[in-house]
């Protein structure tokens, strides 16, 4: 008869979990053996077991927001390219709205040289950078895609991290209201508009 396996599946998606938690709260380096393993309620040897080491349960964070941004912001191609780079830019508000721990994964420090970094995140840049090309060649935005790019995820970027903080409730912004602050399609329309042909 087969022993047992004393580790599982469910035992590995809660060390992620915690771990992606604690990796999004507060950086990488303060992933320790001990912090997950006392947030998840078991010992070093299920880290050992499962992921090998806690560099590889770290790669593992990294890989599953990469993984699961990727998988939320990729739109279906339709005839019209501008409307499928608004509804990436509307994909990428609402999946770090719904993964709030995973965003500062994602976005924030990082653990591996910025080599590494942008072999990881090549695959969530280059749809955005086709499509980009897309709405140059069919002559509705005109100029360099990779600055169009940067334009369009600097101010996607920067109002969801507003809003993931709460600062766009601020009372100077909304006047008090919640839900009456910048409105992120006029956000998006906005920066695109330099580049409109």
């Amino acid at each position: 008869m087969a022993r047992p396996r004393v580790h599982d599946e469910a035992l590995a998606e809660r060390l992620l979990d915690e771990a992606t938690t604690i990796v999004g709260r507060e950086g990488p380096d303060a992933l320790s053996l001990r912090r997950i393993t006392q947030a998840a309620g078991t010992s070093t040897s299920a880290i050992y077991s499962l992921y090998g080491s806690r560099d590889a349960l770290l790669d593992a964070v990294y890989q599953r927001a990469i993984a699961s941004f990727a998988g939320a912001t990729t739109v279906a191609e339709t005839d019209d390219p501008v409307t499928d780079l608004r509804d990436m830019g509307l994909a990428y508000r609402t999946w770090a709205l719904d993964n709030p721990q995973m965003y500062p994964v994602m976005f924030g420090q990082r653990h591996t040289s910025p080599e590494e970094v942008l072999e990881r995140t090549r695959s969530t840049v280059e749809p955005l950078l086709l499509t980009v090309q897309r709405c140059i060649d069919a002559g509705k935005l005109e100029g360099n895609p990779r600055a169009i790019v940067t334009q369009l995820w600097a101010s996607v970027h920067g109002y969801v991290s507003l809003e993931l903080d709460g600062l766009l409730e601020h009372s100077l912004l909304s006047e008090g209201t919640p839900g009456e602050g910048p409105d992120y399609r006029t956000l998006l329309r906005g920066a695109l508009s330099p580049w409109r042909v």
